[in-house]
């Protein structure tokens, strides 16, 4: 029975030590209360993931977080955002935070999300796990050459509906395929 009683104080304690790192981590909110969380290396990219914009958007949200040690260019499209559609944000810094979490939508109720991964996958990672290359992700929501529309069919089909294929007049008024001019950059 002192057993139960000690294995019952030592739960209740990791259970309390637990949700006080996850407040750390999550920019001092509880992981059961992000509907979504970017890293500050994607929010450095200065592209805005339409997954946080959907997220800021749904009804649950109430507030963004963003730290203030990220530069104000790459937060600026967020801070519009939010502004744009009403939702509360506010800019905070504390030497206790921990990990690489730069930017949350907070609920104000608590989600069933214990076992989902709020923190977004980085766009470019999921286009060089397929095999192409990360300059797809500077080519969203733009006409791309139909090289890499073909690759990207074939690789990545799912992404598809992010990109236009470019047609012959693009390529006769000059437009530039905004993969090419990224790799061409990056030479």
């Amino acid at each position: 029975m002192v057993d139960d009683i000690i294995n019952e104080r030592e739960k209740a304690k990791l259970h309390f030590l637990k949700t006080q790192t996850e407040k750390l981590i999550y920019l001092g909110e509880f992981k059961e209360n992000v509907l979504a969380a970017l890293e500050k290396q994607e929010i450095e990219r200065n592209l805005i993931h339409n997954e946080i914009k959907e997220a800021m958007k749904d009804t649950r949200a109430v507030l963004l977080k963003i730290r203030r040690d990220i530069p104000f260019d790459s937060i600026k499209p967020y801070i519009d955002e939010a502004e744009k559609i009403g939702l509360r944000y506010t800019l905070v810094d504390d030497i206790t935070f921990r990990g690489n979490i730069g930017l949350v939508v907070v609920s104000q109720e608590p989600l069933d999300n214990e076992n989902k991964d709020v923190v977004l996958e980085s766009a470019t990672k999921i286009y060089t796990d397929a095999g192409l290359s990360e300059a797809f992700i500077y080519g969203e929501g733009h006409k791309i050459c139909p090289k890499h529309y073909k690759e990207l069919k074939a690789k990545l089909p799912e992404r598809l509906d992010k990109f236009q294929e470019m047609n012959f007049f693009d390529r006769l008024f000059g437009k530039v395929c905004p993969i090419d001019r990224f790799d061409k950059k990056e030479r």
